[in-house]
């Protein structure tokens, strides 16, 4: 059975009444891909409202993006959360490698001098965060650091994709990266990319990149691949 209940230190919070349907998507987000709800978990419009301290409108608005996601669905009998199966974790790296690799390599012929000192600030960022073991502010750096080869890679239709599944990435991005006892070594694959990057050596970057990415996958599924179903409520 699923857990019926949420910890004090949930994920899911009161929150600001600002972009509310948004807000109220990425913490069932980062509920459901952690494992902090279980797979069959019920969610009931009205426990949620109540939880979140908000209407029902931006819970119904936040159940639709997380179903296009395909992290819950609909029965007769109402939304019930699903859980990141071993196919599911597949799907999401391969498609980020394909989306990802395809903007490494549109950006790198692209880049000037500033973008590269945009990478290069996420990257110290990123340095300067996991010498203090500040991981949140890791994987916000690090997110950064990929978003920008999107941005920069000059292609709108494959920009909106990377957007319409970036919080997704983000909230896996979050769980690897505050999970990652060796950050450093993320750092330093990272270093490794911008260097590419400045070499203009796309296929090189690509490779790196990719390589960067199989590290995350492993690490993601270490953590969460043995997941297993339940049912229950989310109250």
């Amino acid at each position: 059975m699923g857990r019926t209940s949420l910890s004090a230190d949930s994920h899911i919070r009161p929150l600001d009444q600002s972009r509310l349907g948004e807000e109220v998507a990425q913490m069932l987000r980062r509920a459901i891909i952690s494992g902090e709800l279980d797979s069959g978990t019920h969610l009931v419009e009205s426990m949620l409202s109540d939880r979140f301290q908000v209407s029902r409108a931006p819970i119904r608005e936040a159940l639709r993006e997380l179903e296009s996601e395909g992290l819950v669905e609909s029965r007769r009998r109402g939304v019930y959360v699903k859980s990141l199966a071993p196919q599911d974790v597949w799907e999401l790296y391969s498609l980020r490698t394909m989306l990802e690799g395809a903007a490494v390599e549109l950006a790198v012929s692209r880049f000037d001098e500033d973008d590269i000192g945009a990478l290069r600030r996420h990257l110290e960022a990123m340095a300067a965060a996991a010498s203090t073991g500040r991981r949140s502010d890791f994987a916000d750096a690090d997110m950064r650091f990929h978003t920008e080869l999107f941005e920069r890679a000059g292609n709108r239709r494959l920009l909106r994709v990377w957007q319409s599944f970036a919080e997704t990435y983000r909230v896996i991005l979050e769980i690897t990266d505050t999970g990652n006892p060796d950050l450093e070594s993320v750092v330093a694959e990272h270093q490794q990319i911008l260097a590419a990057i400045e070499r203009r050596d796309p296929e090189e970057a690509r490779r790196l990149d990719e390589e960067s990415l199989r590290h995350g996958q492993s690490e993601f599924e270490r953590r969460f691949g043995a997941q297993a179903g339940g049912g229950g409520t989310a109250s």
